[in-house]
């Protein structure tokens, strides 16, 4: 695969590869290797581009110490490009912002294949693989390219974050390319990405959390209201699947004219990405991997409290809990 991107991609000379919105470590590590990969084989000179914000403490420190150079979307002509990429999503996927007129050229990534990904001329998407930062190692290693410490640093978090971090599904070949670049990673800058200082909105997130979340049977319901950034949302759930005798976690929350939502599992069996894309149908989007998932509901139509009433009453459903009283941590 990656030898027909560098085919294709030879006659072209500016290229922009574009992350999923409010960018997690997977897909600022696959962008960021993938850049450097085009530069050491071609020579091409890539720009990174966003949607949304970098909110998570290890994802700004991410960007920080491993010299990753990413600019927002919003403020880039996508018409000065002739080549676009998008890793770690798919077009139409909800979680990705794409100019009306431009479709990439390339798509790579590891999420479930979308229809609307067959428009597009080179793709690479595998459910199966744990991240997207396991794809693009492989591609190093079939071009014999090695990472240097920032790029390999990088390509490591991402992969572990994706899969050992996040309790997420991972092969042999995940742990096999984490392999690949573990002898050139730093673990200097790895402690340093893996232990930043945390800003205080995210202890007030957290206090906030445990105050309002609900137990209904095993699942702990979180309604955080309005919140700085999507990340803090996916934070929460996380931190509160911890908790004894849980089994779900399920926080929302609104940011500006959206809402945006974070379901976790700590059961693989359950498919939490098409229960989370069920629940939302009609309403917004959906979407992720066995045991977490996200998506978002546009609030045009609808009030915030609407929404989390009607997504509360579809997930109940959809996870079999009835007639059980909420209480309170």
């Amino acid at each position: 695969m990656i030898e027909q991107i560098l085919e294709d991609i030879k006659p072209y000379r500016k290229v922009l590869i574009l992350t999923h919105n409010n960018p997690d470590p997977d897909t600022i590590s696959a962008a960021a290797g993938l850049k450097m990969l085009l530069y050491k084989k071609l020579q091409k000179r890539c720009t990174i581009a966003y949607h949304g914000i970098i909110g998570r403490a290890e994802n700004r420190e991410l960007i920080k110490t491993c010299k990753i150079d990413m600019h927002p979307s919003s403020k880039l002509n996508f018409a000065r490009y002739d080549y676009f990429i998008v890793v770690d999503t798919q077009p139409t996927a909800g979680n990705v912002m794409i100019p009306k007129g431009y479709f990439p050229n390339v798509v790579i990534d590891h999420h479930n294949f979308r229809a609307q990904t067959k428009r597009t001329k080179i793709y690479d998407i595998r459910p199966k693989t744990g991240s997207t930062c396991t794809i693009v190692t492989e591609y190093m290693k079939k071009l014999d390219v090695i990472p240097d410490a920032n790029i390999a640093t990088a390509l490591y978090y991402g992969m572990k974050t994706d899969t050992f971090g996040s309790g997420r599904s991972n092969t042999q070949h995940d742990m096999d390319m984490m392999a690949y670049v573990f002898p050139h990673i730093s673990i200097k800058k790895l402690t340093k990405i893996e232990n930043p200082e945390l800003p205080k909105y995210y202890f007030k997130t957290m206090k906030k959390a445990i105050e309002e979340a609900e137990i209904l049977d095993d699942l702990v319901f979180c309604n955080l209201g309005d919140v700085r950034n999507a990340d803090l949302i996916a934070e929460t759930s996380d931190f509160v699947l911890r908790m004894r005798d849980v089994k779900w976690s399920f926080v929302i929350g609104r940011i500006d004219d959206y809402c945006f939502f974070s379901l976790r599992c700590k059961s693989s069996r359950r498919l939490v990405g098409r229960i989370a894309t069920s629940i939302v149908r009609g309403l917004g989007t959906g979407g992720g991997h066995m045991k977490s998932a996200g998506g978002q509901i546009s609030l045009e139509k609808r009030t915030y409290e609407e929404a989390v009433t009607e997504i509360k009453k579809r997930l109940l459903k959809r996870i079999g809990i009835t007639g059980t009283e909420p209480k309170r941590i």
